[in-house]
This record gives C-alpha cells, sequence and structure tokens, in this order.
C-alpha cells in the first residue's frame, strides 16, 4: 500500500533528498502509477486467494458429504451428527 509518507520519501529520494513543493512532474506521476499497480497485484492476489479458499471449501463439503451417506440420508439425524462431528473435528485441529 502506498501512503502519502512513503510518497513524499520517494520524491525527496528522486529529487536528491530535496522536497520541493508546487514542482510535481514525471517523477510524482511514475510513483502514483507504480502504487496503482502495485494495489491492483494485491487485489488479484486476494481474489485468487478468496477463489482457492471456496474451492477447497467446495471439494471438503464434498467428501464430507460422501463420508456421511453410509450414515443415513441426507438431512436424518445419523448425517447431521456426521457431518457436524466433521466439522468440530476440523475447528479443533485449527487450535
Amino acid at each position: 500500500m502506498c501512503s502519502s509518507s512513503s510518497f513524499v520519501t520517494l520524491v525527496q529520494i528522486s529529487r536528491g533528498g530535496r522536497y520541493v513543493e508546487g514542482r510535481g512532474g514525471g517523477g510524482s506521476f511514475f510513483l502514483l502509477a507504480a502504487c496503482a499497480a502495485n494495489e491492483e497485484q494485491r487485489k488479484a492476489q486476494q481474489d485468487e486467494n478468496a477463489k482457492a479458499a471456496a474451492e477447497a471449501e467446495a471439494q471438503i463439503a464434498q467428501q464430507d458429504h460422501a463420508r456421511c451417506l453410509s450414515y443415513g440420508k441426507p438431512g436424518s439425524a445419523a448425517y447431521i451428527d456426521c457431518r457436524s462431528s466433521l466439522k468440530n473435528d476440523r475447528v479443533d485441529m485449527k487450535k
């Protein structure tokens, strides 16, 4: 994330350590463009991670469903107990 304080520091560096107010120009534009590109890359990575997490959750749900079918039909007390037990086991493993 590009903050205004890091921007000023980078502008000062690009001008040899001197901060010159009101003299923006190409260097300032380049830094803003770099910040925007970095933000877009961060957002794309977040979206990719969210998609991977959703796919993993769906796969776990399918596996749990297949495992618990032997206990009873979906919606039956035995099936629900099986699914709840698997979910609780996962929560306990994360602790």
